[in-house]
Order: C-alpha cells, then structure tokens, then sequence
C-alpha cells in the first residue's frame, strides 16, 4: 500500500523534467531566463486615506521603464534581472521626492507599498519592501474572492472547501478535514491568537466574520518549524489592519439565518479599529408565534486594534468570542423538561511587532483563549410508578426525576516570540518558542433512576404497574445510580524552534529547522526536524520539496480518565511532500501537489492495558490547482484531489479504509464580473463518497485541549464496541450552486443583495446512517434545490 505515495512521489517528479524542459534545446544564448529574473509588485495608496491612487507614474530609473498605476493602484515589473534597482513614484496632485532602493533576486518577488501625501501636506513617500519566501504546501487565498464565492452564503471559511484535499463536500458538516487529517488536527490563528472552533454546530457557519478578512494562509503538511505540537495541518487567518477608502465605514448584513453588523475606521494616521458582531434570530422569529418550539442559536464577536505606537514597532489588541446555545425550559408531555447547552470560546491577545534593525525583526504576542462547554438537563417525571386498587382505579404512587450536568472549563495562556535576522542577503535565522499553561477542569453529575426486579408488577419501559396490592410502589423496585467526578488538571506545554533559510545558489533556496516540544501530560520531549528545498527550473517553474516529523500527543482521557494508561507517548507522523508550481501567465498559475503521510504509534483500545501506542496508518495523495484572476474582475479555479487513507489497530490486524479516505473531489468555481455593481458566480462540486465514519469524529463539541474528556450525553445501553459501530456514510456527491449579486448606490450608502441557488439541478445527495444494534442502514436526504437571499448596506 505504501508504495503508491512512493509512486506518486516519482511521477511528480519526473512532469517536472517536463514542464522544465527548454523548447530548443541547442541554442544557447546569453539572455538570462525568465525563471532567473525576478518581479516587483508594487501599489500606491493615498498617504491620509489608504485608498488606491491611479494615474501614478512609477519609473524604474536604472531601465527606464514605466508603469502607470491602475484604478486599484497596482503596478507590475515583470523579468527584473536581479539586481539592485531605484524606484520613483510621481503623480501630479501628490508629492514624491524620494527614490528608493529596491534589491531584486531571482524568482522573487518584491512586495512595494507606496503611500503618496497631498501635495499642500508635503508628505514624504513611504515604502514598505517585503520578500516573499516561497513556502512548501501553503496555500493563500483572498477574503475578497471567498465573500463572493457561490454556494456559502457568503461565508469565508466554508469557501476554503473548494480547494484542493480541504473538506469533504457535503450540506451540513463543515468539519475541516485537511489531506486525510481529522478536525481536531488543526491548529487554527486568528490573528495570532487560537481559534477555539471554525464553524457554530459543526458547519452552519463559520464563527468568525467574513467581512473583516484579508486572506487565509493554509499549510496543508510539510510546512517548517514555526508552528508547534499537536497539529498536522496549520490555517493561519489574517484580519485586514488598516481601512483603504474611508475613515469610518460600516456594513450590515441580513440573510435567512443571521443579521451581522460590522463598524470599522482609522484612528489619526497610525491606527485602526474595527468592531464587527452577529447573532442567529429564528429562535426570535418562532418564538414570537409558538413557545412548544424550542431552536437552537448561536451568536459571535470580534474586536481589532492596530496602532504604530513608534516607528517600526507595530500594537495590535484583539478580542473574539462564539458560542452555540439551546435553552428548554418547560417541554414535555408534563412540561417539566429543563435543558440548557452551550459551547463556545473566547480570545484575546497582545501582539507587538518590532522592526528594530532592517536585519533584525520580532513579533511577541500574550495570548488568553478558553473553550467552555455547560450541558444541563433535567426531567422530573423520567420514572413514575402506578398502583392499580381492587376497584380499578390507576393511582400515580412513585416519581422520580433524572439530571445530567457537565461543565468543561479550559482556560489557556501563552506567550509566543517568533524572531528573524537576516545575516546576509542569502542566510536568515528564524529563532522562536512558546510558553503555555491550561489550568483545565471537568465536572459531571449524573442521576438516572430505573425500575429493577419484578416483585412489584408488569414492567413497561419507564411505567410499572402494580396488580397484587394496594399500596405505593415499594423501594426495592427502584434503583437509583449517581455520579459526581470532577476532573482538575494543569496542562503546561514548552515549545521551541531554530530555523534557518539559506540560498547558496540562486536558483536554490533551502529551510532547515528543528522543533524541540514539551508537554508536562506525557513528560517527553518531542524533537521534530523539518526540512525543504525550493528549485527555480526554466520555463518559470519552481519544484519544492519537503519533509517533516510532527508529533501528536495522547488525548488527557486516554491517559488520566478510569481504564487510561497513564504511560502512553505521542504518535508520530512524516510528511513526505513534493510540489511543482508554473506560472502560465501573470494571470494565470498551475500548481501540482503529491504528498505521503507515515503514521507510527498511533493510540488504539486494548482489551487489558485501556489503551497502547500500537496504531500505524498512512495518507497518500495528489493535487491538481489550475487558478486564474483578471484584476478583480474575474476570479475562478479548476481543483481536483486523490486521497486514500489506511490504518490498522495493531500490527495483527490488516489495513482498513480510514475515516476521511476520500478518493476523488472535483471543484470548478467561477465569478465575473458584469460591472462594478453586478456579478454573476457558479460551482460545482464533485465527490466520490467517503466509508463509513464514528458519529463522534464528524460532530466535534469538545474543548481542544482535555479533547474529549468527558463524552457528551453517553448512552449507558450501549457497549464500548457499540459506540464505535455508530457510522455515517457519505455515498458520491455532487451539486451545482450559482449566484447573483448586485449594488446599488443611494447617496454615500451602497446597497446590496445577493440571491444564490443551492444545488441547482436537484440532486438528491444522501447520508447514510448506520445503526449500532441491528446494523440497519437508512439514508437522509441532504439539501434539495434551495434559494438563499441576502442583503447588505454599507456606509
């Protein structure tokens, strides 16, 4: 079975000679190739505002070649020997007297921002040069263009599920499978800070607001040191920190299911603030007509401050929250049933960033997130007793009630410091850790009545009757079962890093790190090197190559829980990864992706020692991206994905289809648009199914950090082999979304609206549900042809 990724590894390879193959092979000329040359890709925005200028007139001096700024202030020099070079920005209406120096190396590109001050303020010109290293397995994606993605409501991060080996496609879950990894696999950063969850009740939405979003940073595996234990994937999410056409702005949005407001703005020249907030409202709506139907609803929050508290050091505070709740309160044939439910997390960090030398930068950031989840149920009449007396007469003579509370609180703090220093113009040294603690509890209370015997009577699920006798009920009929465990734990976690990026050659660049991990749960410290290496080949394309080992500590319940084994290690998985990447056009990329996973100690049940590292699987796979944007006019991607994913409880047993093997997934997306204020946008998705999957991998409602520690709602009929046959299947899958969009502008207020058609041509895509005690199967029908209309307002 391995030796597929093996094979897909070799076939990678050898397109690539392909791809890279010169066109005439026997001549030989002087004139340096394309894929030596570099670019410089520059905007200039108005120095009090932030907006786009156009008309600007920026000059390479040492060329003189021109570029004109476009209407979005953009301006490219394309095949830029390397070299070093003077730019000069002018425009007629703004100032520019100073001309900077801008180093080019081969097959890299120069990130330039120039801000122009009116010309009565006499504002010197701003440039900010960034270098942008290439990265093994990451993958970046606008927020603009996943607003206007079809088939998500406008939801960012349900768009994420139209690239390559993200997601499984499907109506309801938006569990964030990534390259055959689980959801609890992911790390996710909102703006440097931990994300509890992606997605309120698992896929309704995301819990975060769309409208706030810059772009998103996926690292699908294979990526280097930076980030830490306990993840096989990273998504890296980035709020914008600085509003380009306005000093104050705001946008609010209604849809069928949420109303979201946001109110962004500068402070001064060197500040922004955004506040943005949403809540789900059926629950109101139906309640307003009926209280017999309870809805769940779920509501989130996010809060950003940026400032330049002194040149070349850099403030931000921020603060996020989502919860998902259910409240019952009088429900039932008697109407006794209480039940409240909440899940949800809350963020907030510190975060500076120092440039303190050209050469030497920082970024440190404090961090508090905590995950909470409250379950409370009661029903006083879930055991009642009846006494039947001679004349007939059926006398209620017992009732008992039954509850169920758990609580799980986990508070984490950190402190992050990542720094860089670039020795030489080829030899940066990335130096970093991480320090954290979880001060993690868990409670549970439990009291659950049940009728035992039959001395007393015919018994009937939960009502017994009482035929022999006059008289109550006796006590010896019933039994009640109590539990009050609480669970308290201190989760400390050291984690650090060196790496260093090296280009001997310029057609060479190398990453070489090391991470050197601890959590006091385990008492091991982990070492995870990770290593990759970047080609530039002719005809502009780049090949990388990378590996890395990443470690996977036990779950706390595996260890700590009643039946755990208390000496567990981590799991250890390789990534194995291989990417060609090509510039078609400086519109259009196609990048090619094959990677191999190796797992090793995997944590799997043992009938006597509870639980044992004796689990190994593997995930081989291939990526097909074929990408294409004109400005912002049109937008739209080809993406397909192979995946198969096995494992095996132990070294007896035989390799079984895992949980997220998913073999192949076609996406076609597309958005253009008509003009400024029209848009028209389609997708189409295609999914061969997956196997049957544990209920419980794909509804996660646990904390991240105890994960799992308590299980939610357990059925006590249902043996330990039971629960694990609860399956959900996802046969083939494929559907057709378009969308319309449209504004209008009424003063200095835009309105808008947007209609989508989910699944277009009324496919019938079923789930497939699995019983745990009689194995019958029975299939529920996702989404039929569905509108979704919504509207917004913006000032």
């Amino acid at each position: 079975m391995k030796s597929e990724g093996l094979f897909l590894i070799a076939a990678l390879l050898g397109l690539t000679l392909l791809m890279s193959h010169p066109a005439n092979p026997g001549v030989i000329s002087e004139v340096p190739l394309p894929s030596e040359m570099g670019t410089i890709q520059g905007t200039v925005f108005k120095q009090i505002t932030g907006a786009p200028l156009s008309g600007a007139d920026v000059l390479l001096l040492e060329t003189d070649e021109h570029q004109t700024s476009s209407e979005d202030g953009t301006f490219w020099f394309t095949e830029v020997a390397p070299g070093t070079y003077t730019l000069s920005v002018a425009h007629p209406s703004y100032s520019t007297e100073k001309d900077t120096v801008i180093e080019v190396r081969a097959g890299d590109t120069m990130q330039v921002k120039v801000y122009l001050g009116e010309l009565y303020e006499l504002e010197k010109v701003i440039v900010e040069g960034e270098r942008v290293p290439p990265t093994v397995s990451r993958q970046e994606i606008r927020g603009s263009e996943l607003l206007r993605l079809p088939g998500t409501g406008g939801d960012a991060l349900k768009g994420l599920m139209t690239l390559p080996s993200i997601g499984i496609p499907n109506d309801f879950f938006g569990s964030l499978y990534i390259r055959g990894s689980a959801p609890g696999d992911n790390l996710i950063y909102f703006d440097r800070t931990p994300m509890g969850y992606p997605f309120h009740y698992g896929g309704i939405v995301s819990t975060i607001s769309s409208e706030i979003i810059e772009d998103i940073h996926i690292y699908a595996g294979g990526y280097g040191a930076e980030f830490g234990l306990d993840a096989q994937t990273v998504i890296d999410i980035h709020s914008r920190d600085r509003l380009e056409d306005e000093a104050l702005s705001g946008t609010f949005n209604l849809n069928i299911l949420y109303s979201e407001g946001l109110v962004e703005g500068n402070v001064g020249e060197k500040g922004y603030v955004y506040m943005a907030g949403r809540r789900s409202y059926l629950d109101l709506v139906v309640g307003l007509f009926t209280d017999e139907i309870p809805l769940p609803y779920f509501s989130d929050y996010q809060f950003k401050f940026a400032y330049e508290v002194a040149e070349n050091h850099h403030l931000m505070l921020n603060a996020f929250a989502a919860g998902d709740y259910i409240d019952i309160d009088g429900l039932g044939d008697e109407d006794d049933v209480f039940l409240h439910f909440q899940n949800g997390f809350d963020a907030q960090g510190v975060h500076l960033r120092s440039e303190f030398t050209p050469e030497f930068t920082s970024h440190l950031s404090l961090t508090r997130s905590r995950n909470l989840l409250l379950l409370n149920f009661e029903e006083p009449s879930t055991l009642t007793g009846y006494t039947v007396t001679e004349t007939g007469e059926q006398v209620e003579t017992l009732r008992e009630a039954s509850r169920y509370k758990m609580e799980v609180d986990v508070p984490v703090y950190t402190v992050r410091e990542d720094l860089g220093y670039q020795f030489t113009p080829t030899f940066r040294l990335e130096p970093g850790f991480l320090f954290g603690f979880s001060p993690a509890t868990s409670l549970v209370e439990s009291r659950v009545p049940e009728f035992i015997g039959t001395e007393v009577g015919q018994i009937t699920g939960t009502e017994v009757e009482v035929t022999q006798i006059e008289g109550p009920v006796p006590e010896s009929a019933v039994r009640v079962t109590e539990i009050d465990d609480e669970f308290s734990q201190l989760f400390r976690r050291t984690e650090g890093y060196l790496q260093a990026r090296y280009e001997p050659f310029p057609f060479l660049s190398t990453a070489l790190g090391v991470r050197v991990d601890y959590l006091n749960v385990t008492e091991e410290l982990s070492v995870q090197p990770r290593g990759s290496l970047a080609f530039t080949l002719p005809g502009d394309s780049s090949l990388r190559l990378a590996y890395g080992r990443y470690e996977q500590s036990p779950r706390p319940y595996e260890m700590l829980a009643e039946g755990g084994n208390p000496d567990l290690t981590s799991s250890v998985t390789s990534h194995y990864i291989v990417e060609i990447e090509r510039e078609l056009s400086s519109e259009t990329e196609l990048k090619l992706a094959g990677y191999y996973k190796a797992q090793e100690g995997l944590v799997t049940p043992h009938a006597e020692s509870g639980y044992l590292n004796q689990g190994s699987g593997y995930v081989g796979g291939a990526e097909v991206f074929l990408r294409h944007r004109v400005n912002d006019q049109f937008f739209g991607w080809i993406s397909y994905a192979w995946t198969h994913a096995e494992r095996r409880a132990d070294p007896t047993a035989e390799y079984r289809p895992y949980l997220f093997d998913n073999t192949n997934v076609v996406t076609l997306v597309g958005s253009y648009r008509f003009s400024p204020t029209f848009e028209f946008g389609a997708k189409w998705q295609y999914s061969s199914g997956t196997s049957a999957v544990p209920v419980s991998e794909v509804f996660l409602v646990q904390d991240p950090v105890t994960r799992g520690m308590r299980q939610l709602l357990p059925d006590e009929n249902l043996s330990s082999e039971q629960e694990a046959e609860n399956l959900l299947e996802l046969p083939t899958y494929h559907r057709l979304d378009i969308r319309f969009s449209k504004k209008w502008d009424v003063g200095s207020w835009q309105f808008g609206g947007f209609l989508e058609v989910l699944n277009v041509y009324n496919r019938r895509n079923p789930i497939r549900a699995i019983n745990p005690t009689d194995g019958e199967v029975s299939d529920e029908s996702q989404f039929p042809i569905l509108p979704y209309i919504g509207l917004t307002v913006e000032f």
